[in-house]
């Protein structure tokens, strides 16, 4: 009886190192300079182009491309998309990073080149989070599907956000994994 659940204790273990090895090596790899693991309509998550601080033709969510074009139709003649534009002044990073955890946050964010968004903004994100993930399932891309994301509070400090209905909840917890959503 003992050697059976010694021995199921040990395989719990080997797994769970296992996967943090894992873990470790994909964030190595996705914080690297190597553009091999981002595939998709985005691609590579660094531009080193200027958006412009204000559209005036701003109407509804619309895909951002490499060359600044903007549309609502998906034409990937323009090129990559670069984000996601849900207001005149505001233009979503095209990247999510899934499961992210405080200790890497700012790697990612230095490595997508983005910034995080205010609750200001997570409110105007939630309300046209249904058209941006229509726009990237058109684009090939998986949608928005994440129940919390990381965030910055009224005092400039990452909050995690969790995602219920309309409302956001504002949760002073750094010990948790949420989802990376940026502004360009």
């Amino acid at each position: 009886m003992f050697i059976g659940s010694l021995t199921g204790f040990v395989v719990i273990v080997i797994l769970c190192v296992r996967n943090i090895a894992h873990s470790r090596k994909q964030t190595r790899k996705e914080l690297s300079a190597s553009s091999e693991c981002y595939g998709g309509p985005a691609g590579e998550p660094l531009w080193d182009g200027e958006l412009p601080a204000r559209v005036e033709d701003y109407t509804e969510p619309r895909y951002v491309y490499e060359n600044l074009k903007e549309s609502s139709d998906y034409l990937p003649e323009n090129g990559r998309i670069i984000g996601y534009r849900i207001s005149p002044e505001l233009v979503i990073h095209s990247r999510v990073k899934q499961c992210l955890n405080l200790p890497h946050l700012s790697d990612y964010i230095s490595r997508y080149g983005g910034k995080l968004l205010n609750l200001n903004e997570c409110s105007l994100l939630l309300s046209n989070w249904d058209k941006v993930s229509q726009l990237r399932e058109k684009a090939g891309d998986e949608p928005l599907k994440v129940k919390s994301f990381w965030a910055l509070s009224e005092h400039h400090l990452p909050v995690r956000l969790i995602v219920k209905s309309e409302l956001v909840e504002n949760v002073y917890r750094h010990d948790d994994w949420n989802d990376l959503i940026l502004k360009r």
